[in-house]
């Protein structure tokens, strides 16, 4: 079983292969041991005012050992949480937040 990170930088190079827009992806490895946190920004997200977060299973067979959450954003969005016009969920501490 790959660690919470290594899953963490799997995940996050699928979702830029599926999304070559992407242009941000924080992970967030502190709050919770068994959960892989992702923000990701993408030119093709919609802009929705919202701070999203949607939850996944794990998917073993497929190499994703660990259930996970991705926040989604549009570049504005991202701005907005970058400026605090827009808040995180409480447990993601942008401070705290790995690049990948």
């Amino acid at each position: 079983m790959k660690s919470l990170s290594a899953n963490a930088k799997d995940l996050a190079q699928a979702h830029r292969r599926s999304d070559p827009e992407t242009t941000v992806i924080k992970f967030f490895p502190a709050p919770r041991a068994n959960e892989i946190l992702l923000l990701e920004v993408s030119k093709s997200a919609p802009t929705t005012g919202e701070v999203l977060p949607f939850g996944f299973p794990s998917d073993p067979t497929n190499g994703v050992d660990y259930r996970s959450t991705v926040i989604l954003l549009s570049p504005q969005e991202w701005q907005e949480v970058q400026s605090g016009k827009m808040a995180l969920p409480p447990e993601w501490d942008l401070a705290a937040a790995e690049d990948l």
